[in-house]
């Protein structure tokens, strides 16, 4: 269902390639939920269209999905609109944006251990048998480019990836137009989506205020308290209460 959403484009139109083995696809959750803003899921060139911003996800594949992207074109697709507009890569996306990836060990999966990447930013992967799993925040500082404005703001977020890159980088590296970072839950943090739909409108000559404001924070809790309302339809809470009460 959530890769049928707002197949039409938007005021702002966010293309998300939809990947043949992504994950952590919530990471886009803040953007389906403004009604100007639509974020597609596309499989191919003709589907991609051109967007406001392409975003590239986390995958469980890397090798294997770059190669996917580069045998159907949509590789040559994005470095051709890179000039033109922003491409952000998460995780895996952001592997791919870089100059190579490299799985000497088959961590991911025999057959394939090294390949070029997009090469749009400085970066070179391998892959490691211990996968990073860990919480992670802070501030950005030195952002350049497009999207310049994130330099100040506040981030939090969680990293889970096996490829690692071979220099210690900030978690958001990027000018221009592309930018690349590992952490999942990037756009949540107050700001940062207001931020880059900002750079956008003001790229396409808009106004941001048309857009409209959305509490994210406000949202997480309704839907909290929605996930609270069916677990209490779901069960007996005077039994429940009598166990905690150690009644029972």
């Amino acid at each position: 269902e959530r890769f049928q959403k707002k197949e039409k484009p938007g005021l702002i139109d966010l293309a998300v390639i939809r990947l043949p083995r992504i994950s952590n696809f919530t990471d886009f959750n803040v953007f389906e939920q403004l009604p100007d803003v639509s974020v597609r899921y596309v499989t191919s060139v003709k589907k991609l269209g051109n967007p406001d911003m392409i975003l590239i996800p986390g995958s469980k594949n890397t090798i294997g999905d770059l190669q996917w992207m580069r045998q159907n074109g949509l590789e040559a697709k994005i470095k051709k609109l890179s000039g033109q507009i922003p491409i952000w890569g998460i995780c895996g996306g952001y592997q791919m944006l870089g100059r190579s990836v490299c799985d000497p060990d088959g961590v991911e999966a025999a057959g394939v251990t090294e390949l070029r990447g997009l090469g749009l930013l400085p970066v070179d992967t391998v892959f490691h048998g211990q996968k990073v799993q860990r919480q992670t925040s802070g501030r950005f500082s030195g952002i350049s480019g497009l999207l310049a404005s994130l330099s100040g703001l506040s981030y939090e977020g969680y990293e889970i990836h096996m490829g690692r890159s071979e220099q210690a980088l900030p978690p958001l590296i990027g000018s221009g137009n592309v930018y690349g970072s590992y952490v999942h839950g990037i756009f949540d943090a107050p700001g940062i989506a207001d931020a880059v739909l900002t750079a956008v409108c003001r790229m396409r000559g808009l106004d941001p205020a048309a857009l409209g404001a959305f509490d994210l924070h406000e949202y997480k809790e309704r839907q909290y308290d929605l996930l609270a309302d069916t677990v209490r339809a779901g069960l007996n809470m005077d039994f429940v209460y009598r166990v905690l009460r150690r009644e029972a």
